[in-house]
């Protein structure tokens, strides 16, 4: 539409701009390098179990200092000093990656990565994003914990699956709930999370995923106000469905 669009980083507590897109340089889906006179760093130590040979760039917790971050948080001395290293820098909280040239690439927040029972680190969100443009799934959520292997919870697009189901002379239930445990709708998603799986490295694949028969809303409050996954509550609400997918591949 001949519109420029900039992305780039920050945070309140950056005033907000950390990195941006130059407009002579733009590069989508990247975060751009950093603006004058911010000073950015990789701990690649906060991200444990990543092998280097799988990992050309930096890659881990975005670190920043400049005369545009905040001094401290008002009357909260504790948390101000969780969020500052011994030499000044700011944690951000954010996983990242850093090319040669200095552009970064978001991969996700700390507290959402998932860590194998390997040792190794994954992060839900890039994998995530993978089925964004997916038109057999409606929402997926990355599942793993301490765990052997990634699985997922899907939630399939329904009206595209009677859509392929009628083109296909394929009788599905009407019911959603014997709809998702279908094994014809199954192997539908199934191909789906194969295709994706090419993409990904071994331990970050799909290995096992569970229908949830509930679409995922701020109403049922399994999402924010701006949409975002409430991973906690999705955790809680289909831990059954959680459970029977590591307990299965134990038996």
């Amino acid at each position: 539409m001949g519109i420029p669009i900039l992305e780039g980083y920050g945070l309140t507590e950056t005033s907000p701009v950390v990195t941006v897109n130059p407009p002579e340089d733009i590069r989508p889906g990247t975060l751009g390098p950093p603006v004058a006179d911010m000073d950015v760093r990789i701990d690649t130590d906060v991200v444990t179990g990543t092998d280097a040979a799988d990992e050309p760039n930096d890659v881990g917790e975005l670190q920043v200092t400049g005369p545009n971050v905040f001094e401290r948080y008002w009357n909260r001395e504790d948390a101000t000093r969780e969020v500052f290293t011994e030499d000044g820098y700011f944690r951000t909280g954010d996983i990242v990656e850093q090319t040669p040239d200095g552009y970064l690439l978001f991969r996700d927040r700390i507290k959402q990565l998932i860590v194998l029972d390997t040792g190794k680190n994954v992060a839900p969100g890039p994998i995530e994003d993978k089925f964004a443009t997916s038109d057999r799934i409606e929402q997926i959520m990355i599942v793993g914990d301490n765990q052997k292997f990634i699985s997922a919870l899907v939630v399939p697009n329904v009206d595209r699956l009677r859509q392929w189901a009628d083109e296909e002379g394929v009788d599905l239930p009407e019911d959603r709930t014997a709809l998702c445990r279908d094994d014809r709708t199954r192997e539908w998603i199934q191909t789906e999370v194969d295709r994706v799986n090419e993409e990904l490295a071994s331990h970050e694949q799909v290995k096992q995923f569970r229908l949830t028969d509930e679409e995922w809303t701020p109403d049922n409050n399994l999402l924010t106000p701006s949409m975002k996954k409430k991973r906690r509550s999705i955790l809680d609400r289909f831990a059954d469905e959680v459970d029977a997918i590591y307990h299965e591949r134990d038996e």
